[in-house]
C-alpha cells in the first residue's frame, strides 16, 4: 500500500485539516511552479502549527505527498485534482506497476534516462527518493574538528567526506539541519558535495582573479574565497538584484574576506567587462532534474520544454563568459545530456575540453565526444545531487 505512513506519536493532526494543508501545498507549486519549502511557507507560514514539532511534521508529510505526485496520478487516471489526491493519498492506494509510476517521476524523463543508461536509470530514480544531507565546515569561522565536536554534542552523526574532508555527511541528527548550533552561527553551511565538487573544478588558487557569472545566493562563492584562504578577487555576477543583496549579507555572516567580492548585478549573457580573468565559473540555471531529491515538486512541474529553454539559455552564458577566461568551470544541477554533454560539445570550436581533475568524478554519458573529459556526479553512486562538470580552455 501506498500513502501517508499511519502514526506519529504526540502529534494529533485531524486528517481533514492535513487533507486541505496538503491540497494547498499542492496548488501553489502547481500553479506557481515553486519549490515545496516556498509553496509551505506561504501555505503554512506562522499559522498551521501549534508548536515546532508539529510544523516539522507537516512540512515533511509535505514532502512526503508530493514526492507521490506522479504515482498519485497514475493511480487517478490522471485528473486528480489536488483535495482528490491528498485524500487518496491518506487513506492508502494500491502501488502502480508501470515503473515510472512506481518510481514517481514523469514519464518522458523516466524514457530519457532509460535510454542513457537502462536499468542504471531505476536505480538513480531509487535514490533520488532520499535526501541525503551534507554540510560544509566553514573554515572562516571555524575548524573542522570543532564543528564535528560542536554537532556530537547535540546528538548529531557525521562522516567526513575522504575526498574533501570539509563536508561532513549527515548520518543521524535530532533536529532539522537548518536549526543545528553551528549552520545557525554560520560555522557551517549545509552544501551538497557535487556542488562542492564544481568549485574543487575550478581550482582556487590564492591571487587568483576569478569570474562567477551566475553567482546568487552565493555558496558556490564563498567557497571558492575559503579554498583559496580569503586571498582572492571575485567578480560575482547575476542577473537579480534581490538575489545580490541577499548574496551580500550571506558573505559577511559566512565571514568572508569584504575585499575577496565585488558584486555586479547584470545578465550573464550579455553582461561587458573591462578585463579579463583567470578562471571563471558558470554555474549555469538549469531544469534542476539532478535535484529532485532536494527539491520533489520538480516531479510535478518538470516539462521537456523547459530542458529545452535552459539549454539554449546555457549556451548563452557561456559563449558570452568565455570572452572573458581562458579556463571556465561549465557545471549544471541537470541528470540530462541536453545541459551538459551537448552544450559542451557546441563549444568545441571555441574551447577545448580539459579534464576536471577532481576526487568524484563520475562518468559521463559515452555516445558524446565531451564524455572523455567531463565529470558527472549521480545520486545513486555518489549520495549527491546529479550534476556535470567541465572545464574548457579557451583561446582569449
Amino acid at each position: 500500500m501506498g500513502g501517508f505512513p499511519l502514526g506519529r506519536e504526540g502529534i494529533g493532526v485531524d486528517s481533514e485539516r492535513l487533507a486541505k494543508l496538503l491540497a494547498s501545498v499542492l496548488h501553489e507549486v502547481l500553479r506557481h511552479r515553486v519549490s515545496v519549502d516556498v509553496a509551505f511557507k506561504r501555505v503554512c507560514g506562522g499559522r498551521c502549527a501549534g508548536s515546532l514539532e508539529e510544523r516539522e511534521f507537516l512540512y515533511e508529510t509535505s514532502r512526503r505527498f508530493i514526492a507521490d505526485y506522479v504515482k498519485l496520478q497514475c493511480v487517478a487516471g490522471g485528473r486528480g485534482r489536488p483535495r482528490e489526491l491528498a485524500r487518496l493519498w491518506l487513506s492508502g492506494f494500491e502501488e502502480p506497476v508501470e515503473p515510472h509510476c512506481r518510481l514517481s517521476v514523469p514519464r518522458w524523463l523516466y524514457d530519457r534516462l532509460y535510454n542513457l543508461l537502462g536499468g542504471e536509470a531505476v536505480r538513480l530514480f531509487e535514490a533520488m527518493s532520499v535526501r541525503v544531507w551534507w554540510i560544509r565546515v566553514n573554515e572562516f569561522k571555524a575548524s573542522i574538528e570543532s564543528v564535528v565536536r560542536e554537532l556530537e554534542a547535540e546528538g548529531v552523526e557525521v562522516e567526513a567526506s575522504k575526498a574533501y574532508p570539509y563536508m561532513l555527511k549527515v548520518l543521524k541528527t535530532p533536529k532539522p539541519v537548518r536549526l543545528l548550533k553551528p549552520v545557525r552561527e554560520f560555522k557551517a553551511i549545509p552544501h551538497d558535495i557535487a556542488s562542492a565538487a564544481v568549485v574543487e573544478a575550478l581550482k582556487p588558487e590564492p591571487g587568483d582573479r576569478i569570474l562567477d557569472a551566475c553567482a546568487a545566493p552565493g555558496v558556490k562563492t564563498s567557497l571558492i574565497a575559503m579554498l583559496a584562504g580569503g586571498r582572492v578577487r571575485i567578480r560575482a555576477v547575476d542577473i537579480s538584484g534581490r538575489r545580490v543583496t541577499a548574496m551580500r549579507k550571506l558573505m559577511r555572516k559566512l565571514g568572508v574576506p569584504e575585499d575577496a567580492v565585488e558584486y555586479t548585478v547584470a545578465d550573464a549573457r550579455t553582461v561587458k567587462l573591462g578585463e579579463q580573468y583567470d578562471k571563471a565559473l558558470v554555474d549555469a540555471p538549469c531544469s534542476n532534474t539532478g535535484a529532485i531529491a532536494k527539491d520533489p515538486a520538480l516531479r510535478a512541474t518538470l516539462k521537456p520544454g523547459k530542458v529545452e529553454y535552459y539549454s539554449r539559455l546555457q549556451r548563452e552564458i557561456l559563449a558570452n563568459i568565455m570572452r572573458y577566461a581562458s579556463i571556465v568551470t561549465y557545471s549544471t544541477c541537470s541528470i540530462l545530456p541536453e545541459e551538459g554533454e551537448e552544450v559542451v560539445e557546441w563549444a568545441l570550436d571555441k574551447a577545448k575540453p580539459e579534464k576536471p581533475g577532481i576526487a568524484l568524478c563520475g562518468e559521463p554519458y559515452k555516445t558524446y565526444k565531451a564524455s572523455e573529459n567531463a565529470c558527472r556526479l549521480y545520486p545513486h553512486i555518489h549520495e549527491s545531487e546529479g550534476f556535470f562538470i567541465a572545464n574548457l580552455k579557451v583561446e582569449i
